[in-house]
Formats: structure tokens, C-alpha cells, sequence
């Protein structure tokens, strides 16, 4: 029986990512909404905590102790946290997420990778609802569907700089952070996506999707990343640099 499980544990080919930074109150209902629908699926769990909160490790080890949890010290940032995690990945498939996502029941997992089969320029099947995109990208997406999944295809023109990559939680190709990683390298997730776009790659979404978020309130500054606009003049700097920004890519500067 025991070499019976082991085996089976060798076929699972996801593992799962995500992201923490000291919100055990926000992790705890991720985890609680998510794992025991998915949980099955991972050849590995795992957690990373940039803000090394040992109260995190505790409770993940007590509520959830398949997963394993990576503490920061000193404090890494978004993108090196993902690297560190990454980097135990061996499995072909990751499934990447943050710690403020809320889930609805049911396994989201092999629809993805139905996606990911037919569409070898997705570099993200997103299980976030589609309905709380934008409205103008609801509209402008291609919906398709594939042995039954529905879900929707963002064309590379959809956004000068968006929706080429994403960080939302999802199910993504180990072998695109191989292609473009370490992460740390391009600074932010829009970069990330910047340099995906020149490739022709986009973000699937799973029509409708099944998690949305909870933790805009309750938002964590990245020291190794730009500030949030919080005022109405940082917005207004924020959409001069980049408007201006895109005119210099628009003539040829790597900006």
C-alpha cells in the first residue's frame, strides 16, 4: 500500500506556489478555500513568507502539514521570494498564488491545463472571475472553449503592458520561468508581462473563473518596488510617466 501512494505521488506534476507577507488572517481563508479542493493534484506545497512570520509556519503547519513554508530573512521582495520558490519547483506545472484570494468549491486544475494543452501561447491560465476584469477587456477577449472549458483568450494588443503575464493565481508551464527567470531581473510583474508581449504570449482566463480578491485593504508595500498612487497627484505622475513611457517604446527605446 505504501509503495501504491508513492507511486501515485510521483505522477502528481503541479506544485503549488504561494505568496505571503505576514497575513495569517487573509492566508488562513486562502488556504481554507482552497486546499481541500486542490490539495490532491500537488506533488509539493509551498509557502513563502517575506515578512518571516513564525506565526504563519506554526499555523500552516498545524492546519495544512503537506505544505511546506520558506521564511524570509532578511525580507527578499515579491519577485526574489518567487525565485527562492521556484527553484524548488521539479515538477513541469506550477500553480501560483497569493495569500488573498478567496476560492468557490471545486478543483480548477485539470481545466487549465486543457487550456494550456490547446493553446501554446498562454503563458497563464488565470482561475480569477472573469467578471472582475475591466468591462472594455470582457468585451474585447476571444472566448473559446476546449473539450468543455470555457475561458478567454487575451489578444496581445488587449493593453500596451498588461495581460501578456500574471501573478493572479493560476496554473503556468514550469518551463516559462526557466525561459525568462530569475524574476527578480525585470523589477515588477508588468515588466514581466512587457517582455512576454514582444514574445506574442497571453493571459487565458477560465470563463467564469473561480476566485476573486480580498486584500485590497489590507495592502503590503514591497521595499523593492514602486509605491502605490494613494493621492491624486502620485496617480496623475503615475499616468505621465507612463504615457510617456510608451511613446519611447513606441519609437524604438527599451523602457
Amino acid at each position: 500500500m505504501k509503495q501504491a501512494n508513492k507511486a501515485h505521488e510521483a505522477d502528481k506534476d503541479v506544485t503549488s506556489c504561494i505568496t505571503s507577507c505576514g497575513r495569517l488572517d487573509l492566508l488562513s481563508r486562502t488556504l481554507d478555500s482552497f486546499m481541500p479542493d486542490h490539495q490532491r493534484n500537488f506533488a509539493k506545497s509551498l509557502i513563502v513568507d517575506d515578512a518571516n512570520t513564525k506565526e504563519i509556519r506554526n499555523w500552516v503547519e498545524k492546519n495544512y502539514p503537506e505544505t511546506e513554508v520558506l521564511l524570509n530573512q532578511p525580507q527578499l521582495g515579491q519577485m526574489k521570494s518567487i525565485d527562492k520558490m521556484y527553484a524548488h519547483v521539479t515538477t513541469p506545472y506550477i500553480f501560483h498564488g497569493e495569500d488573498d484570494w478567496l476560492f468557490q468549491a471545486g478543483d480548477t486544475i485539470e481545466a487549465c491545463k486543457k487550456v494550456l494543452s490547446a493553446e501554446s501561447k498562454v503563458s497563464v491560465v488565470c482561475v480569477r472571475k472573469l467578471s472582475d476584469l475591466q468591462q472594455r477587456f470582457q468585451e474585447n477577449c476571444i472566448r473559446k472553449e476546449v473539450d468543455g472549458v470555457s475561458y478567454a483568450l487575451m489578444p496581445v494588443d488587449i493593453h500596451p503592458e498588461w495581460l501578456s503575464f500574471s501573478f493572479n493565481p493560476g496554473l503556468v508551464r514550469k518551463s516559462l520561468w526557466d525561459r525568462y527567470g530569475p524574476y527578480e531581473q525585470y523589477g515588477t510583474e508588468e515588466r514581466i508581462s512587457m517582455v512576454m508581449k514582444k514574445d506574442g504570449w497571453m493571459v487565458a482566463f477560465l470563463d467564469p473563473g473561480a476566485c476573486h480578491h480580498i486584500g485590497g485593504d489590507a495592502h503590503v508595500d514591497d521595499p523593492y518596488q514602486p509605491k502605490r498612487a494613494n493621492t491624486i497627484a502620485s496617480r496623475l505622475r503615475r499616468s505621465v510617466r507612463k504615457r510617456w513611457f510608451r511613446l519611447l517604446r513606441k519609437f524604438g527605446y527599451d523602457v
